[in-house]
């Protein structure tokens, strides 16, 4: 055992890649091509063994073309990822409000879905605000359901900045709202809203490192410059900190990034095991327990 860290976790995560004593629950995850990237692992047989090799027991996700294509394709693409591996994946069901026409057909639509637990909300890829009236449909669903919702956030963004889960967490007090990438460039009002709103919860998601997302249409990195944002290093310990190991969960955005290697940085964290457990799988089976998975007749 590494005498700089003592973790038993770590030992094991070292030694063979992953932990018996601590799965991991990945709420961060995304299926299909995307095109215009190259991403090795992406294939269905590529990304089953990485997520397997690090100990992933579950999935959440949704596929790129549902979030950045045709909506219905790309949630009936998630669907069958679902049906091939039902005791790992999980689905988000996407939404877009640029369809605003076609917004109470897709909620509708999910109530046929078999293994789903929640939305998946893009609001800086679509370019539409998280508290606009558009979301209202879906999130009033969610609400009424006790659902999980994943959300993109970005700090100082037009579209989902911290500020503005806050506000829809005011509005709809029983939907388990993931912050994900944790409003990079805006951590501390991130972990404020973590702290404030019990249903509010730091997804991991691009806080492992630095990331230049300039190429956005939207501009996820505006105002948070690449150089301005090269080290993030004690961000978990600071969540950890200040809105507690209870509402943090695991997440990669895989295939685009190696659960290895967020596991690593949580790993290493100056934190306890007791948090690491909690991050990794303990506060995602707890929102796992309020929504049942749909299963349509």
């Amino acid at each position: 055992m590494n005498p700089t860290n003592p973790s038993a976790l770590a030992h094991d995560f070292m030694q063979q890649g992953y932990s018996d004593d601590c799965p991991i629950i990945d709420t961060h995850t995304h299926y299909g091509p995307y095109q215009g990237a190259y991403l090795p692992v992406m294939p269905h047989e590529k990304m089953l063994h990485a997520l397997k090799r690090a100990g992933v027991t579950k999935a959440l996700c949704s596929s790129h073309e549902a979030i950045l294509g045709d909506v219905d394709f790309g949630n009936a693409m998630t669907q069958q990822a679902v049906d091939r591996e039902p005791d790992l994946f999980l689905g988000y069901w996407v939404v877009n409000p640029r369809y605003s026409d076609a917004m109470q057909r897709l909620i509708s639509d999910y109530e046929n879905t078999r293994g789903f637990v929640g939305f998946k909300l893009g609001p800086e890829y679509h370019t539409y605000p998280l508290d606009g009236p558009r979301y209202a449909p879906a999130l009033e669903y969610a609400n009424e359901h006790r659902l999980i919702v994943l959300i993109h956030t970005w700090g100082g963004s037009a579209f989902d900045s911290p500020q503005q889960v806050a506000t829809v967490a005011e509005r709809y007090p029983e939907v388990a709202l993931l912050m994900g990438h944790s409003g990079f460039g805006d951590f501390e009002t991130s972990v404020r809203v973590a702290r404030d709103y019990e249903h509010a919860y730091l997804e991991l998601t691009c806080v492992y490192s630095a990331h230049d997302f300039s190429m956005l249409p939207a501009g996820s990195s505006t105002p948070v410059q690449l150089a301005s944002s090269l080290h993030v290093n004690g961000i978990i310990e600071y969540m950890v900190e200040h809105a507690s190991s209870n509402k943090i969960v695991f997440g990669t955005d895989m295939p685009w990034y190696s659960p290895h290697f967020a596991a690593g940085a949580i790993m290493f964290a100056r934190i306890d095991d007791e948090a690491r457990k909690d991050i990794c799988y303990r506060n995602a089976e707890g929102l796992l327990e309020r929504v049942r998975p749909t299963s349509a007749a």
